[in-house]
């Protein structure tokens, strides 16, 4: 753990505070954790609260001019996007050779697992949103193979937040990337299964938490806690969870983290058996479980973290024109940038770009605001869609200005009318 806390006459330039003493909304500030740079930020700090917790971690150079210098320099999205997409296929290729090798009953190649969570890692301490934005694209018969690889990254970089070191984060990106491994022994007849399960499919198909945690305890090169995640994943703070029942003092903290990512990542992918649900519902499940099956700080430091329009996510302008959120804002969580993908009249448009960090205004002269989130596949629009992802490709995102067009992508994005949300 890299938090410490600190009187707040204690400050000085270019330490990161992470936690204040007293709820956020409390604060002028206008964002949850931000690096001192100059001597106006301390006194801010010092006029609202006795104490605060740094990230020693995180702790940055400042250069005379008063600007951060980080080990980790963050990167544009758009060069981000490239080093992300290599990451991903790399990702892709190492889950779907681990499932193989466990199918034909020989041993996870652990090294390699390591040096992907690692590369992963890497990417998102360069810029969180590239990676974050690839996880939202799972197609429903790769599901449990995406799903792993997106735990993973959203578990370094929710563990990022909290202020986990970076070989903590390396750890827990493991967790999440074994932490289903167990479903490839299970009849994939009965974990595909579209209509409701019986009561002895529901039984065989919990049994991946036990299948998972045998397989894992065979590697003496991984740590206990991978497979202790694996097996205790879906255990509940109530004892009402699986395998074993535990109560929450039997749960480990890696395991109450990936549990809150797993359900969140669940709720809102598409599934065989499920259709996707909005970022709302999912937080609504988790806030609604909170204290009984889920970690109460956890749930709330998770949405903290992500923000109530996390990248990838369909939202709904107060035009009523349709959008993807490309990128998230660290400073102002409600200004994310968004691509405009369908007009007000619900029909597929010119892609357009707007940063709602900055002035941009609809043509009455209103600044635009988001005004719900979508699930994905609403008014036909999917992530894993090959025109949407020919927008999270393209280099030009970052050095777009507000409202410009994408000529070379209009081609492929021709205007039509799109079906109504169920």
């Amino acid at each position: 753990m890299t938090r410490r806390r600190l009187d707040a006459w204690q400050l000085k330039i270019g330490m990161y505070v992470c936690e204040v003493d007293r709820p956020w909304r409390e604060t002028p500030f206008l964002f949850q954790g931000f690096p001192l740079l100059t001597a106006e930020d301390i006194q801010a700090v010092q006029a609202c609260c006795q104490y605060v917790f740094i990230d020693e971690l995180q702790q940055v150079q400042v250069s005379p001019a008063g600007t951060p210098t980080p080990s980790h320099r963050r990167q544009p999205l758009s060069h981000e996007l490239q080093q992300a997409r290599h990451q991903q296929q790399a990702s892709t290729r190492l889950i779907e050779h681990v499932f193989d090798r466990i199918l034909h009953g020989h041993q996870i190649d652990i090294p390699a697992c390591r040096a992907v969570v690692r590369d992963n890692l890497d990417s998102l301490l360069r810029n969180e949103s590239a990676l974050l934005w690839l996880t939202r694209i799972k197609s429903q018969d790769e599901y449990t193979s995406q799903h792993c690889i997106a735990v993973s990254i959203m578990a370094m970089g929710f563990g990022q937040h909290l202020g986990l070191a970076n070989e903590a984060l390396e750890q827990l990106g493991l967790c999440g990337l074994l932490h289903d491994v167990g479903k490839i022994r299970v009849d994939p007849h009965i974990l595909n299964k579209p209509d409701k399960l019986t009561p002895e499919e529901f039984e065989h198909i919990q049994g991946h938490a036990r299948l998972g945690h045998e397989l894992l305890k065979q590697h003496a090169d991984l740590a206990a806690i991978v497979s202790q995640t694996a097996h205790g994943h879906h255990e509940r703070l109530d004892g009402t969870g699986y395998p074993q029942g535990l109560n929450e003092e039997q749960i480990p903290y890696f395991t109450r983290i990936i549990s809150v990512i797993d359900c969140f990542d669940a709720i809102t992918s598409q599934r065989v058996y499920d259709r996707a649900r909005s970022v709302k519902d999912a937080f609504k499940v988790l806030m609604d479980e909170r204290d009984t099956q889920f970690d109460a700080e956890l749930v709330m430091r998770f949405i903290e973290w992500l923000g109530i329009f996390p990248v990838g996510t369909l939202v709904e302008l107060h035009t009523g024109e349709v959008g993807v959120v490309l990128e998230k804002n660290p400073r102002l969580q409600l200004r994310p940038k968004v691509v405009v993908l369908v007009d007000r009249d619900g029909q597929r448009c010119s892609p357009r770009f707007l940063d709602l960090a900055r002035i941009c205004v609809d043509d009455q002269g209103q600044p635009y605001r988001i005004t719900a989130c979508l699930p994905d596949g609403a008014l036909g629009l999917q992530m894993a869609d090959p025109q949407v992802r020919a927008l999270v490709d393209s280099a030009q995102l970052a050095e777009l200005d507000d409202e410009a067009e994408v000529p070379d992508l209009i081609a492929h994005w021709q205007p039509r009318n799109l079906p109504e949300s169920p």
